[in-house]
């Protein structure tokens, strides 16, 4: 049965800090107990396997389409796809703002909105590369792991730019993780810097949960990454770094701070 301690020392410290608030004694049953289960794949994305397009509609968007099937569609009915879009918002008084994700300001009243949207759509054209159409006329309806097949968009910076490129052409486009959306995010070890692989935004974000010492597609991932032989290291400058007040509360929920070994480290 595997402990908390055999993990390396970088990945013990982010398993520490992901749940610090509850309690080391908690990571340490969720390392022992890990081996039962392992963890789990994104779910495989909607529609018939193929190429992927992107399909203009009559209602002014593209919608990614596969062998004839409009994947953000309900239902078809003799070339008509019906479409449904949950939207979400929020007003402060009566100004309306787009909500993304996160904690909201509630310095001041905050109502929140929803509201479901239906409208047909019929195909106008050909498929075309989805990597050619802009974020503002792609359709956001459908199952919430659609909005995943849109190839991302262009990385903020050039250093960025330069590592996604390079990781594509060394290992492909899709998700070195799951390979089953595309890569969104340049995936790297905040330790040494080291760049793992190209990630989509569902493995990104619980890669480095895995509590596994072997035997789960993501302890393999971090045991041997895909990138470890082209030898690319992320910007230091462009790193995440936690605000203190975020540091201290995690000090404080553990009794200490659990990347402190790794920066006493030669």
């Amino acid at each position: 049965m595997a402990s908390l301690d055999e993990l390396p020392p970088y990945r013990r410290a982010q398993l520490l800090w992901r749940w610090a608030h509850m309690g080391v004694g908690f990571v340490e049953d969720l390392v022992r107990n890990a081996e039962k289960e392992p963890c789990r794949l994104p779910t495989p994305p909607p529609g018939p396997p193929g190429r992927t397009l992107a399909v203009p509609g009559d209602d002014g968007r593209f919608h990614l389409a596969r062998a004839g099937q409009m994947l953000c569609a309900d239902t078809e009915t003799a070339g008509v796809w019906g479409h449904r879009q949950h939207c979400e918002w929020i007003e402060r008084g009566n100004e309306p703002q787009e909500w993304v994700s996160g904690r909201v300001d509630d310095t001041e009243p905050v109502t929140w909105r929803s509201h479901v949207v239906e409208w047909p759509v019929r195909a106008t054209g050909p498929g075309v590369d989805p990597d050619t159409v802009d974020l503002p006329n792609r359709c956001r309806g459908g199952r919430y792991e659609l909005m995943h097949l849109w190839p991302p968009p262009p990385a903020r910076t050039a250093s960025i730019r330069r590592l996604r490129a390079a990781l594509v052409d060394a290992l492909g486009a899709d998700c070195h993780g799951c390979g089953r959306y595309p890569g969104a995010m340049v995936d790297h070890d905040h330790q040494t810097g080291q760049v793992r692989g190209l990630l989509c935004a569902f493995c990104n974000r619980v890669m480095e949960e895995c509590p596994h010492l072997t035997g789960c597609p993501r302890a393999d991932y971090l045991l041997s990454p895909p990138a470890a032989g082209l030898n690319l290291v992320y910007p230091a400058s462009q790193q995440w770094r936690p605000k203190e007040s975020t540091r201290q509360r995690v000090i404080e929920q553990l009794g200490f701070d659990p990347f402190e070994e790794l920066r006493r480290a030669p």
